[in-house]
């Protein structure tokens, strides 16, 4: 087998991500942390999520092989999230996929962004699509910046 050179696109398009983050809302409202890891030799990246409630959540973010586009798999408590895309023309990473109830309930197509701000900070917006409107409705907005600023 040929060895990947991971910090090449597209294996480092999401490294902007990893390090130890504090969550934000848009009001400034601290919600929360985060911490993104590199592991498997660059392949994955690990995302630890934790909201100041105590609630949690695990994503595992990677190139796949088929189709070269970046893959996230989400799980919570409460839903899990598969997606996949790339990073778009402005230089932020959007991720298309579905949204799953734990509880079996419909699910919903979702859309994620992850935007590097000028200021080091990463503004994350989420969107559900609404079939009857046919249109993008914001789920959540937020920003991160790294631990102890």
């Amino acid at each position: 087998m040929v060895a990947i050179n991971t910090s090449e696109t597209p294996y480092s398009d999401f490294d902007f991500v990893v390090g130890s983050w504090d969550f934000y809302t848009p009001d400034g409202t601290k919600i929360g942390v985060q911490t993104y890891t590199k592991r498997e030799d660059g392949h994955l990246i690990v995302e630890e999520w934790q909201l100041s409630s105590g609630e949690t959540g695990l994503g595992m973010s990677f190139v796949d092989p088929k189709t070269g586009l970046w893959r996230q798999v989400w799980m919570s408590p409460m839903y899990h999230i598969d997606y996949s895309g790339g990073i778009d023309e402005n230089g932020a990473m959007v991720l298309e996929g579905t949204l799953y109830p734990n509880n079996g309930g419909e699910s919903s197509p979702i859309k994620g962004m992850w935007s590097k701000q000028p200021d080091g900070s990463i503004k994350q917006d989420f969107y559900i699509f609404d079939d009857k409107l046919d249109k993008w409705n914001v789920l959540f907005s937020g920003y991160t910046l790294p631990k102890n600023n």
